[in-house]
């Protein structure tokens, strides 16, 4: 699949306070969800539009992995999605034709995993991904305020992330675990670094989804990272990168790149 060049924008002036608010927004769906099998295991499909910040990691003309745009010139993603380059898509519904008029495609040649990260290991999978260009922040693609509280288990939040190479984004609510659940699940590969969601019937993230959002009141709360095969098991959350606990780390790579 060749991901889409052209660059026709969409444009809406946003006021600042719409393009970073924290209130609660269409992110959130309802919770009772149909059992639909996908990658987004239990999940429908998106409301449109209802994911601006959702971006799509093209490789090799393959999508790679989801990513969250939370700043108009940055991605933040898994760290183990890490390739030497990307093209990367906003405001998709879809990551294969026809495109809406309003996608964005913007190249990116510039990574930074956490220097935390290893591949032989899962803690500190979190990545920012400088593009080359800034986006046109409009009605379909939008930045996202990263979290500056962690989140309590019990917590409902939206993750959402493409099924197939020709299928639509689709979402689904899962809920935050208890750490005592996920230790039980994970025992010591568990690390503070990670929080658990999901596991109540088949509702979760999989693999294909790594490093897309999982979004709790329109704030980014954490990153899909990992998780025991296969996906949607009753009583198995899957693992996402703890957003809160790198907050410092985001901003100052931004700052100095």
């Amino acid at each position: 699949m060749t991901p889409p060049t052209h660059k026709i924008h969409c444009v809406l002036v946003l006021p600042p306070e719409s393009v970073n608010s924290s209130e609660e927004t269409s992110s959130e769906v309802s919770e009772e969800l149909p059992p639909v099998s996908a990658k987004i295991s239990g999940g429908v499909l998106c409301s449109p539009d209802s994911q601006p910040w959702q971006a799509a990691l093209f490789y090799n003309n393959t999508v790679n992995c989801s990513g969250a745009l939370i700043h108009p010139q940055w991605v933040l993603t898994a760290a183990h999605c890490w390739r030497p380059s990307f093209t990367i898509g906003f405001g998709l519904e879809s990551i294969s034709p026809p495109y809406s008029p309003c996608i964005q495609m913007i190249k990116a040649n510039f990574s930074v995993q956490h220097p935390n990260f290893s591949m032989t290991s899962e803690p500190y999978d979190i990545m920012l991904i400088k593009l080359s260009k800034p986006v046109v922040q409009t009605d379909t693609v939008r930045t996202i305020p990263i979290a500056s509280k962690c989140p309590k288990a019990g917590m409902k939040c939206l993750v959402s992330g493409w099924v197939q190479q020709n299928d639509k984004l689709r979402c689904v609510i899962v809920r935050f675990r208890k750490k005592n659940v996920c230790k039980k699940v994970y025992g010591d590969l568990l690390h503070r670094t990670m929080i658990c969601a999901g596991g109540d019937g088949i509702r979760d993230s999989c693999g294909g989804d790594s490093g897309g959002p999982l979004v709790c009141k329109g704030v980014l709360q954490g990153i899909v990272s990992w998780g025991f095969p296969p996906c949607g098991q009753p009583g198995i959350p899957s693992i996402y990168t703890n957003v809160c606990k790198f907050t410092k780390w985001i901003e100052k790579t931004i700052q100095e790149n």
